[in-house]
C-alpha cells in the first residue's frame, strides 16, 4: 500500500514537473513582430502568445520602408527624410536618428554579427553608406552598381542588389566587411531587388524584370548563386514579379509579388516550384516572416489606401488567424524570445537546421558557422533528454542525413558537439 502510494505520488510530481516546464516553454516561444505601416507612418507591433496587435504604437518617417532588429533596438529606413530612425523596442521610443547624405535615399539596412557597424543602400546615390548603431554616425561610404536595393549578409561578405532599373542587366557587388572593400561584381538578371541565402550557402538573388510595363514584357526570375566562388550558378524561371524574399527552415523559399497578387513559393533544396505564378500561395506581396515555431507571417497591404492585413500560416500553409495593421504594410521582423531577433546571429555562432522538418523516415541536418573550428559529431537526443544517436560530420560538406527508419514518431533535438551550438528541435511523423 506504502508503495502504490509513493508511485502514485511521483506520477502527481512527474505530472506537475512536466505541467510547469510546458508554462515555461510556452513563455519562451512568445514572439513580437514589429510591422512598418509606410503610409501610415506607424509601427505595429503584434504578440505571438496573446495574439494581440497594438497599431500606430510609434511614428515612423516618411517613406519607411524597413525596418532591422538587432537585440532590443530597431533601425528604420526613412527613405524620405533621408535618415535611419533608432528605436528602442522595449520602451517603443525614438532615441535618435542616424542622418544619411541629402538625396540619397537610404533603402536597406543590414548590420554585423557584432552590432558594431551597419551598412544602408543608396538607392539615389549607387552607394552603400557604413553606419555606427553608438554614435549615429555615418563614417564611410563605398561605391557600388547603379540604384542599389536590398542587402544580404553571409559569412563577412555583403551582397548587394544593384537594380540598375531601366537597364537590360543588374548585378550583385560583394563587399568585404572587415576591408570594406569590394571583392566581386557579378551580372545577373533585370532588376535584381533582393536576396537570401540558403542552407546550403547559395545566395538565391530575386530578378523583378520589368513588372510588364516595357516591349518585352520581362518576367521574374532568381539567380541562385555559389557563394563558394560566385562562378556556379543557376537560373530559376519563376515569372511574375517578385520583389522580397525569405526562406524558411524547412527548406521553402517564399517570394512576394510585387503587384500585391500573392507570394510565389518553391524549395531550395531541388527547386521544384510547389505555388507557380499561375497559382499563387495567399494574397499580397509585402513581406515574409517566420516565427520561431516558424510560422509563416504575410503582409498584405491590399489597396494601399486602407489599413492592411497579415495572414498566419502553419508549415502546412493552413490559415491560422490574420489581423489589422496600418496602411501600407510594407516590411516586418521578429524579435524572438529571450530577446533575440530575427537578424541576431552571436558573434562564433554555429546555425543549425533540419530539412525536411517534420520528417517520416530522415532528414538532413546542415550547419554553417562564423568561426573556424573542427566539428565531430551530430548529436541527437529524444524528449527525455536521453542521447540516442551521435552522428560523425564532416566541416568541410557541412551537412548529414540522420536515418531514423528505426525511432519511433514524435519529438528530436539536436546540436553540434561545441560550446557554440544551439539545441533545435525537429519532428519525426508517422508514416
Amino acid at each position: 500500500m506504502a508503495k502504490a502510494f509513493i508511485d502514485f505520488n511521483k506520477k502527481i510530481l512527474i505530472f506537475i514537473l512536466i505541467f510547469v516546464f510546458m508554462i515555461n516553454f510556452s513563455q519562451l516561444i512568445a514572439d513580437q513582430l514589429f510591422i512598418v505601416n509606410t503610409q501610415s507612418e506607424t509601427l505595429s507591433r503584434y504578440d505571438t502568445d496573446n495574439q494581440n496587435v497594438q497599431n500606430h504604437i510609434l511614428n515612423l518617417g516618411q517613406y519607411a520602408n524597413q525596418i532591422y532588429i538587432q537585440g532590443n533596438m530597431g533601425y528604420v529606413a526613412n527613405s524620405g527624410e533621408h535618415n535611419i530612425q533608432v528605436i528602442d523596442l522595449d520602451t517603443e521610443s525614438t532615441m535618435g536618428y542616424i542622418q544619411c547624405p541629402n538625396g540619397s535615399n537610404p533603402y536597406w539596412i543590414e548590420m554585423t554579427e557584432s552590432g558594431n557597424k551597419g551598412y544602408v543602400t543608396g538607392l539615389f546615390t549607387n552607394s552603400v553608406y557604413i553606419f555606427n548603431p553608438n554614435t549615429y554616425e555615418i563614417t564611410g561610404t563605398i561605391s557600388v552598381g547603379s540604384s542599389p536595393e536590398g542587402l544580404c549578409l553571409y559569412e563577412n561578405r555583403l551582397y548587394v542588389m544593384n537594380s540598375a532599373y531601366g537597364q537590360s542587366h543588374g548585378s550583385v557587388s560583394v563587399i568585404d566587411v572587415e576591408t570594406d572593400t569590394i571583392l566581386e561584381t557579378i551580372a545577373v538578371g533585370n532588376n535584381p531587388q533582393f536576396a537570401a541565402v540558403d542552407s546550403y550557402g547559395k545566395l538565391h538573388v530575386v530578378c523583378t524584370g520589368n513588372y510588364g510595363y516595357s516591349t518585352p514584357a520581362i518576367w521574374g526570375k532568381v539567380y541562385i548563386i555559389n557563394t563558394d566562388d560566385y562562378g556556379d550558378y543557376t537560373i530559376l524561371d519563376v515569372g511574375a514579379s517578385p520583389t522580397r524574399i525569405n526562406i524558411s527552415e524547412n527548406g521553402k523559399v517564399f517570394l512576394a509579388d510585387g503587384n500585391g497578387l500573392g507570394y510565389i513559393v518553391y524549395n531550395s533544396d531541388d527547386l521544384t516550384i510547389e505555388h507557380s505564378a499561375d497559382n499563387l500561395f495567399s494574397s499580397g506581396g509585402a513581406f515574409i516572416a517566420f516565427d520561431s515555431n516558424q510560422n509563416i507571417y504575410l503582409g498584405d497591404a491590399l489597396d494601399w489606401m486602407n489599413n492592411g492585413k497579415v495572414r498566419i500560416y502553419d508549415t502546412d500553409e493552413v490559415l491560422l488567424d490574420n489581423f489589422d495593421v496600418g496602411i501600407a504594410p510594407v516590411d516586418a521582423s521578429f524579435i524572438y524570445a529571450g530577446n533575440n531577433s530575427v537578424n541576431d546571429t552571436p558573434a562564433g555562432s554555429i546555425k543549425l537546421k533540419n530539412h525536411p522538418n517534420p520528417f517520416k523516415n530522415s532528414t538532413t541536418i546542415s550547419f554553417r558557422n562564423t568561426v573556424s573550428f573542427e566539428a565531430k559529431k551530430i548529436m541527437v537526443y529524444n524528449v527525455r533528454g536521453q542521447l540516442v544517436e551521435q552522428i560523425e560530420v564532416n566541416s568541410e560538406k557541412k551537412q548529414v542525413v540522420w536515418n531514423a527508419e528505426e525511432y519511433s514518431p514524435g519529438v528530436y533535438f539536436y546540436r553540434l558537439d561545441h560550446n557554440n551550438s544551439y539545441l533545435r528541435k525537429m519532428l519525426k511523423v508517422n508514416e
